[in-house]
């Protein structure tokens, strides 16, 4: 059910794309003239993108649309995305299938710009009697994982069943992906990443560069669970998350139980997530931005970092260690 939800999505993002790039959007949405409407055309845009990429995936979905005899409801084209958890809950609550379709970063700026990591598509289906599965869909590929293996899926390639880990170079580690809400930290992130990476949508990007890449590491802010399938699906290609309490999550098991959990309002999902391919990159990078909030909270510009021992972040080790000698 999943794999056809993404790949229904993946086709009509693609036709989106090639509409937008070819002027050949149908009469209704033909653009206006004038700035403030043509504004107003573009935000409107973006909604009825929305609803096409929802009833797409419904569509695709009616040929499987009875399990154990019950219609599968797909949620995203309707209400904000707190009514549309009540509404999730809801169904689970009465062990309903559910799917639910939630786009994340900016559609509006994918659709003016094509931009890959401006937004992406967040796939979750609760199926009675199973865990939960996870997809996420960008511009150019579907990524999708459950409890028992993961797959990528490309409009030129296919499905491609994946190992369990990563199929990409060794990691580059100069580079790390950050949401753009981190980005003035860039001057001293920089000192420890040559190349930090602030994208539109994190989900899109930790998709093409972490899982598709050679960036070992990156941070994730959550914000709403039915916008982070991301993390179900990276654990299945391989990754390990830290969430937002510490726990680490480096099982596809307990990944799907952690956003069911969050998913029903069992516990707190969190907001912020980081995702590497080990935990040496995970500490390494929460070392890193705990240090530099640190030292962008100070208030003072002659304020310095000279009562921070210094430890070096590739190696892990304190030169007070050495003693006087050093």
């Amino acid at each position: 059910m999943t794999a056809r939800a993404a790949h229904a999505a993946l086709l009509e993002l693609d036709a989106l794309r090639r509409e937008t790039a070819r002027g050949q959007e149908p009469a209704p949405d033909l653009p206006p003239s004038g700035v403030p409407r043509q504004t107003e055309y573009w935000v409107g845009k973006a909604v009825r993108a929305r609803r096409r990429l929802t009833d797409a995936v419904a569509k695709n979905l009616r040929a499987v649309s009875n399990v154990a005899g019950r219609p599968v409801t797909v949620l995203g084209a309707d209400g904000c995305l707190d009514e549309r958890m009540l509404a999730f809950r809801a169904r689970v609550a009465r062990d309903e299938p559910v799917v639910s379709v939630s786009d994340s970063g900016c559609l509006r700026r994918w659709l003016s710009t094509t931009d890959g990591n401006a937004a992406s598509l967040s796939i979750i289906t609760y199926v009675p009697g199973r865990p939960l599965y996870a997809a996420v869909v960008t511009a150019g590929a579907a990524l999708l994982s459950d409890c028992s293996g993961s797959w990528r899926l490309t409009l030129a390639d296919g499905w491609q069943a994946m190992t369990g880990e990563p199929l990409v170079a060794d990691p580059d580690p100069d580079h790390i992906v950050l949401p753009q809400a981190l980005e003035h930290l860039a001057p001293g992130l920089s000192r420890h990443y040559a190349e930090p990476i602030f994208p539109r949508d994190t989900s899109s990007a930790i998709a093409r560069a972490v899982l598709g890449g050679a960036v070992p590491v990156a941070v994730h802010f959550t914000e709403h669970v039915l916008n982070s399938a991301i993390l179900p699906v990276a654990v299945g290609h391989g990754m390990a998350v830290r969430v937002d309490s510490g726990r680490l999550i480096e099982k596809p098991w307990d990944a799907s139980r952690h956003l069911y959990q969050a998913l029903t309002g069992e516990i707190p999902f969190g907001e912020e997530h980081v995702i590497a391919r080990d935990m040496w990159a995970i500490k390494r990078a929460t070392r890193v931005l705990a240090r530099e909030r640190h030292l962008a909270a100070r208030t003072h510009p002659l304020d310095a970092p000279f009562d921070t021992a210094y430890e070096d972040d590739l190696f892990g080790f304190d030169f007070d260690d050495f003693g006087d000698d050093v």
